[in-house]
């Protein structure tokens, strides 16, 4: 088995995501995890391993886009890419994380009380 060598944990989430290739082209594709560190962004169209890019990020629920820019470290052709952050402390996506984890601990709450009423 293959040990996860991480260092942030990842948030499971599904928002656009925006970047150019190489060419310039605007592409898109679909945030799949989140963390501090970085993101997966499922796409058909993956850059290169090493290459510097910038995210646009639509984070719905800060009413805002997120730009950031990163290192791209991982790539499933075909299917997506794994991006480091360059700024691992950027205030739009430690609130975005935060959202992420007050819904988890909300939707917890619902179950738990659903449970408790059988």
């Amino acid at each position: 088995m293959k040990k996860d060598l991480r260092k942030h944990t990842r948030k499971l989430l599904r928002i656009e995501a925006r970047y150019q290739d190489f060419e310039d082209n605007v592409l898109k594709g679909t945030v799949r995890n989140i963390s501090l560190g970085g993101v997966y962004v499922e796409t058909p169209n993956p850059l290169d391993l090493n290459l510097a890019i910038r995210l646009s990020l639509d984070a719905v629920d800060l009413g805002k886009v997120i730009d950031v820019y990163g290192i791209v470290v991982r790539v499933d052709r075909g299917k997506g890419m794994g991006i480091e952050f360059q700024d691992k402390q950027n205030h739009d996506i430690k609130l975005l994380l935060s959202i992420l984890r007050k819904l988890d601990q909300a939707s917890l709450l619902a179950l738990s009380r659903s449970g408790l009423s059988d």
